[in-house]
Formats: C-alpha cells, structure tokens, sequence
C-alpha cells in the first residue's frame, strides 16, 4: 500500500477529497481506481486511511483524487504500508478496507436506485 504525504487543508478536511499528482509525489508505478493508499500530513502529523476514487491523465502528469476515509495511528500507517506476510491473520487494515468497500457499494445501491425512480 502506498503512503501518500500531503497538507490537509480545512477545506479538504471538510470536503473529504484531495487531489495530488504522480509527479510531485514521485510515486514508482501509477495507482488504480478503488486501490487504497494512507495519507499522511505532515504538518498535523496524522495518517489517513483513503482510496483512489478518480484518474485525471494529462500530458504530463496523471492526476488522482483520494477520498479520504478515517484517522488512523501511526502505528496502523506503519503496518499498513508494510509488505504483506503470507498467512497474516485478519489486520485493522482488513476491516477498514471493507467498511470503505461497504461504503461505497451503499452509495452506489442508493445512486442506482434513485436513478430507477427518475426514469
């Protein structure tokens, strides 16, 4: 899992969505839609679970907007970017995953079905 480091604005606080670019993070491989990463900030020193929800391409650069998710601890940010260990049992990591996942398929069902009530 990548560690994305960002300043967190009040206004990116509130909107829950921060943009950040491939290139000024100097990231090794680019990132996929639904892929989960831990932003830090590093002036609040704290870490945040999020998850890739777009990808703007341009010529030279490739945009990413993270939703951001709950606050976890350092230690949790420290755990998750760790490679995985074959035979791990059931981590913090595992279940914040599948609220998120959880989240977003309840949006999701919701959109769907209001879009079925317009037509």
């Amino acid at each position: 899992m990548e560690q994305i480091a960002v300043e967190l604005s009040p206004f990116t606080r509130r909107s829950r969505s921060v943009a950040v670019s491939h290139v000024a993070q100097g990231l090794e491989r680019g990132l996929e839609p639904g892929e989960h990463v831990v932003v830090h900030d590093p002036a609040g020193e704290e870490y945040i679970s999020a998850v890739v929800a777009d990808i703007h391409f341009e010529l030279d650069d490739t945009v990413y907007r993270l939703e951001l998710g709950a606050r976890i601890t350092r230690e949790e940010a420290i755990e998750w970017t760790a490679p995985p260990v074959e035979g791990d049992r059931l981590t913090t990591r595992d279940l914040i995953d599948l609220l998120a996942e959880l989240r977003r398929s309840e949006r999701e069902v919701a959109s769907a079905l209001a879009e079925l009530k317009v037509h």
